[in-house]
């Protein structure tokens, strides 16, 4: 049974395994160049370092693009194009009658294809992120925060894959067609990662809280919509290579002041910042055209007003890794039990 369902995927195997290959020794060549000139270019740079860097991270800029392009499409397609037909394409056309008269039980015929599936899965799926994570690594280094590329890199791609393929299959064992299977295969497949992104990542370890004084805020300013009076805005960021998940303008007692309050303080207390007259009809923002105007305005609000800060630190970066990549291996796992059940119990 194994060699039967390793000669039914070989060909897509090794023609995914070919192109996996393909790029490693692309990104061998072009990332040990771009190690080269980081090196020369950052690492060694005495003055005007943010130039060079720019110009540093401009090179291969197409490789850049498509190689993050495709670690974000490879999970998907995978439950597309192997998952979903994994089953699907032999309840359509009936084959499997034949391997379950053939002394080959349900049971077996169903596992041998998802764990060869799997583990083709894992494989190469490893191997992109590893491929694309160590070229990226110069790249990385030039202002990337770890956090905003965290999907892309290191371990949860492969989680990613396992759940699509998984999910994939599931979807083939259900609907026994391959088009419709493909179709909520993408579907469940976006639905999962933007609510993973949005509700769950967030939330798999406490966050860190602190507050920080108005004076350190890197967007304070002033801000009016649609004619209203003008409005105190403030925005904080958690330390370098954190993930800052929320920032709040709060008063001492920690409550967030409503925008009503926040334009009262600005005419009791900030007199000289005002709208300049060219100001656009609608929304328009604007800071002081006083500087000592500013600073006295800023003093006084620092004074009333504080940053509340919640973020992940950079420490959690790894445990984050290893939690989604578990959180995804584990719907996997559940996919595949479903699988198990459709087949075993319910498919005749």
């Amino acid at each position: 049974m194994i060699r039967f369902a390793w000669l039914q995927t070989r060909t897509q195997t090794a023609a995914t395994a070919a192109g996996v290959l393909a790029l490693a020794a692309l990104a061998t060549v072009t990332g040990v160049h771009l190690a080269h000139l980081y090196t020369s270019m950052v690492t060694h740079c005495q003055s005007g370092c943010d130039l060079a860097s720019s110009q540093f991270a401009a090179h291969y800029n197409f490789l850049q693009h498509a190689a993050d392009i495709l670690a974000q499409i490879a999970p998907p397609l995978i439950g597309l194009f192997w998952g979903a037909p994994l089953l699907a394409r032999e309840l359509e056309t009936g084959s499997y009658r034949l391997a379950w008269t053939q002394s080959v039980t349900r049971s077996r015929w169903l596992l041998t294809k998802l764990g060869l599936g799997a583990l083709a899965t894992a494989t190469l799926a490893g191997l992109l992120t590893l491929t694309i994570t160590w070229w990226y690594r110069s790249l990385d280094q030039v202002g990337t925060n770890q956090y905003a590329v965290f999907d892309r890199r290191d371990l949860v791609p492969v989680g990613y894959a396992l759940f699509a393929f998984a999910t994939g299959a599931l979807f083939g064992a259900l609907l026994r067609r391959t088009v419709p299977a493909m179709v909520a295969t993408l579907a469940l497949y976006v639905f999962t990662r933007v609510a993973s992104a949005l509700w769950i990542r967030p939330h798999l370890l406490g966050p860190t809280r602190t507050t920080s004084s108005l004076l350190d805020a890197r967007g304070f300013g002033f801000t009016a919509r649609d004619g209203q009076p003008l409005v105190l805005v403030a925005r904080g960021s958690g330390p370098p290579q954190s993930w800052t998940l929320s920032s709040h303008l709060v008063t001492s007692t920690g409550r967030v002041p409503s925008s009503s309050a926040l334009a009262a303080f600005l005419q009791q207390n900030c007199p000289g910042i005002q709208l300049p007259p060219t100001a656009p009809v609608g929304r328009g923002t604007t800071k002081a055209p006083d500087p000592e105007a500013f600073r006295a305005c800023a003093a006084a609000a620092a004074r009333t007003y504080h940053l509340e800060l919640s973020y992940q630190p950079a420490s959690h970066y790894w445990p984050l890794q290893w939690l989604e990549t578990g959180f995804f291996v584990g719907l996997a796992l559940v996919a595949a039990a479903g699988c198990y059940w459709q087949i075993t119990r319910r498919t005749a």
